[in-house]
Protein backbone atom coordinates (compact mmCIF):
# COMPACT_ATOMS: atom_id res chain seq x y z
CA UNK A 1 0.00 0.00 0.00
CA UNK A 2 1.96 3.44 -1.43
CA UNK A 3 -0.91 5.82 0.45
CA UNK A 4 -2.39 5.27 3.42
CA UNK A 5 -5.52 7.34 3.56
CA UNK A 6 -9.05 6.74 4.51
CA UNK A 7 -9.93 4.12 1.33
CA UNK A 8 -6.74 2.33 1.91
CA UNK A 9 -7.77 1.67 5.63
CA UNK A 10 -11.11 0.87 4.70
CA UNK A 11 -9.78 -1.82 3.01
CA UNK A 12 -7.28 -3.34 4.73
CA UNK A 13 -9.92 -3.40 7.76
CA UNK A 14 -11.71 -5.66 5.80
CA UNK A 15 -9.21 -7.82 4.40
CA UNK A 16 -6.70 -7.83 7.20
CA UNK A 17 -8.67 -6.18 9.95
CA UNK A 18 -8.87 -9.51 12.35
CA UNK A 19 -5.83 -11.38 10.50
CA UNK A 20 -4.71 -14.86 12.40
CA UNK A 21 -1.06 -13.33 12.82
CA UNK A 22 -2.54 -10.94 15.19
CA UNK A 23 -4.08 -13.42 17.04
CA UNK A 24 -1.29 -16.01 17.00
CA UNK A 25 1.70 -13.48 17.96
CA UNK A 26 -0.21 -11.78 20.58
CA UNK A 27 -0.66 -15.53 21.91
CA UNK A 28 2.90 -16.22 21.79
CA UNK A 29 3.49 -13.21 23.83
CA UNK A 30 4.57 -13.68 27.44
CA UNK A 31 3.10 -10.32 29.24
CA UNK A 32 2.52 -9.44 32.85
CA UNK A 33 -0.59 -8.88 34.51
CA UNK A 34 -0.19 -5.06 35.08
CA UNK A 35 1.94 -4.25 31.97
CA UNK A 36 2.11 -1.05 29.94
CA UNK A 37 1.64 -2.62 26.67
CA UNK A 38 1.79 -0.42 23.16
CA UNK A 39 0.99 -1.48 19.64
CA UNK A 40 2.90 0.87 17.21
CA UNK A 41 0.51 0.85 14.10
CA UNK A 42 -2.09 -0.58 15.54
CA UNK A 43 -4.88 -1.08 12.79
CA UNK A 44 -8.25 -2.19 13.77
CA UNK A 45 -6.74 -2.44 17.48
CA UNK A 46 -7.21 -6.52 17.05
CA UNK A 47 -3.87 -7.68 18.66
CA UNK A 48 -4.72 -5.57 22.24
CA UNK A 49 -7.83 -6.72 21.85
CA UNK A 50 -6.40 -9.98 22.15
CA UNK A 51 -4.05 -9.70 24.83
CA UNK A 52 -6.13 -7.23 26.68
CA UNK A 53 -7.71 -10.49 28.80
CA UNK A 54 -4.49 -11.02 29.99
CA UNK A 55 -3.40 -7.38 31.27
CA UNK A 56 -5.89 -6.58 33.89
CA UNK A 57 -4.22 -3.78 35.51
CA UNK A 58 -2.18 -2.99 32.87
CA UNK A 59 -2.41 -0.59 30.41
CA UNK A 60 -3.03 -0.57 26.59
CA UNK A 61 -1.99 2.49 24.20
CA UNK A 62 -2.98 1.93 20.26
CA UNK A 63 -1.16 4.32 18.08
CA UNK A 64 -1.51 4.46 13.61
CA UNK A 65 -0.93 7.27 11.74
CA UNK A 66 -4.49 6.37 10.01
CA UNK A 67 -7.18 8.87 11.63
CA UNK A 68 -9.70 6.09 9.88
CA UNK A 69 -7.99 3.37 11.03
CA UNK A 70 -8.04 5.10 14.31
CA UNK A 71 -12.28 5.05 13.94
CA UNK A 72 -12.24 1.24 13.17
CA UNK A 73 -10.26 0.37 15.98
CA UNK A 74 -12.56 2.32 18.13
CA UNK A 75 -15.54 0.65 17.09
CA UNK A 76 -14.49 -2.62 17.42
CA UNK A 77 -13.05 -1.97 20.83
CA UNK A 78 -16.38 -0.66 21.47
CA UNK A 79 -17.91 -3.91 20.90
CA UNK A 80 -14.93 -6.07 23.04
CA UNK A 81 -15.87 -6.51 26.94
CA UNK A 82 -12.50 -5.60 27.20
CA UNK A 83 -12.28 -2.60 24.42
CA UNK A 84 -12.94 0.35 26.98
CA UNK A 85 -9.42 -0.25 28.16
CA UNK A 86 -7.51 0.49 25.30
CA UNK A 87 -6.44 3.74 25.09
CA UNK A 88 -6.46 5.09 20.84
CA UNK A 89 -3.98 7.89 19.84
CA UNK A 90 -3.50 9.53 16.36
CA UNK A 91 0.92 8.90 16.53
CA UNK A 92 3.15 7.77 13.71
CA UNK A 93 5.95 5.36 14.98
CA UNK A 94 8.46 8.00 14.60
CA UNK A 95 6.39 10.21 17.35
CA UNK A 96 5.04 8.11 19.94
CA UNK A 97 2.88 10.25 22.54
CA UNK A 98 4.56 8.53 25.84
CA UNK A 99 6.97 9.05 28.67
CA UNK A 100 10.92 7.90 28.40
CA UNK A 101 11.00 4.32 29.98
CA UNK A 102 7.08 3.80 30.31
CA UNK A 103 6.03 0.76 28.07
CA UNK A 104 6.81 -2.74 29.43
CA UNK A 105 5.86 -4.46 25.76
CA UNK A 106 5.82 -2.83 22.32
CA UNK A 107 4.16 -4.32 19.67
CA UNK A 108 5.19 -4.01 15.87
CA UNK A 109 3.10 -6.36 13.46
CA UNK A 110 3.31 -5.96 9.88
CA UNK A 111 3.97 -2.46 10.21
CA UNK A 112 7.57 -2.00 10.23
CA UNK A 113 7.71 -1.58 6.38
CA UNK A 114 4.80 1.31 6.07
CA UNK A 115 6.96 3.80 8.58
CA UNK A 116 8.34 6.64 7.20
CA UNK A 117 11.60 6.12 8.79
CA UNK A 118 12.37 2.63 9.85
CA UNK A 119 15.17 3.99 12.04
CA UNK A 120 13.62 7.07 13.46
CA UNK A 121 10.74 4.63 14.78
CA UNK A 122 12.89 2.00 16.15
CA UNK A 123 15.00 4.99 18.26
CA UNK A 124 10.98 5.83 19.30
CA UNK A 125 10.38 2.67 20.71
CA UNK A 126 13.66 2.36 22.60
CA UNK A 127 12.96 5.37 24.00
CA UNK A 128 9.48 4.49 25.27
CA UNK A 129 11.00 1.12 26.39
CA UNK A 130 11.80 0.50 29.85
CA UNK A 131 15.05 -0.91 30.64
CA UNK A 132 13.43 -4.68 30.81
CA UNK A 133 11.13 -4.03 28.29
CA UNK A 134 10.80 -5.84 25.19
CA UNK A 135 9.75 -5.40 21.49
CA UNK A 136 8.03 -7.64 19.31
CA UNK A 137 8.46 -7.34 15.96
CA UNK A 138 5.98 -9.49 13.65
CA UNK A 139 6.37 -10.08 9.75
CA UNK A 140 3.39 -11.68 7.57
CA UNK A 141 4.93 -14.71 5.26
CA UNK A 142 7.04 -16.85 6.94
CA UNK A 143 10.86 -16.03 6.33
CA UNK A 144 10.50 -12.05 5.99
CA UNK A 145 11.61 -9.48 3.99
CA UNK A 146 14.09 -11.44 2.05
CA UNK A 147 17.85 -11.37 3.24
CA UNK A 148 18.70 -7.82 2.18
CA UNK A 149 16.16 -6.63 3.77
CA UNK A 150 16.61 -9.18 6.56
CA UNK A 151 19.95 -7.83 7.33
CA UNK A 152 19.28 -3.97 7.07
CA UNK A 153 16.38 -4.78 9.47
CA UNK A 154 18.86 -6.40 12.01
CA UNK A 155 21.10 -3.84 11.65
CA UNK A 156 18.77 -1.62 12.37
CA UNK A 157 18.10 -2.47 15.64
CA UNK A 158 21.20 -2.77 16.49
CA UNK A 159 22.22 0.89 15.64
CA UNK A 160 18.93 1.30 17.68
CA UNK A 161 20.12 -0.45 20.87
CA UNK A 162 18.06 -3.23 20.27
CA UNK A 163 18.74 -6.98 20.47
CA UNK A 164 17.26 -9.77 19.20
CA UNK A 165 16.60 -12.18 21.80
CA UNK A 166 14.38 -14.79 20.24
CA UNK A 167 13.34 -15.52 16.50
CA UNK A 168 10.21 -17.91 15.72
CA UNK A 169 7.93 -19.03 13.21
CA UNK A 170 4.16 -19.01 13.75
CA UNK A 171 2.14 -20.76 11.67
CA UNK A 172 -1.86 -21.53 11.22
CA UNK A 173 -3.43 -22.99 8.11
CA UNK A 174 -2.35 -21.58 5.36
CA UNK A 175 -0.77 -18.15 7.16
CA UNK A 176 2.91 -17.83 8.72
CA UNK A 177 4.71 -15.32 10.30
CA UNK A 178 7.99 -14.82 11.65
CA UNK A 179 8.30 -13.06 15.34
CA UNK A 180 10.94 -11.29 17.12
CA UNK A 181 11.16 -10.69 20.98
CA UNK A 182 13.83 -7.59 21.20
CA UNK A 183 15.11 -6.15 24.32
CA UNK A 184 17.02 -3.42 24.73
CA UNK A 185 20.85 -4.09 24.30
Amino acid sequence: MNEWNAEAAEWYAAKYGEYATNRLAADATEVAPDAVVVDVGCGTGSALRRIAPRVPDGTLFGFDPIPRMLEIAKQRASEDPNGHRIGFRLAPAERLPLEDASADLVFAFDTIDHWRDKTAGLREIRRVLRPEGRLVVVKDGGLPFGAEAKREFLEDLDRTGLKVMRESGLAEDDVTCTMWVCRVA
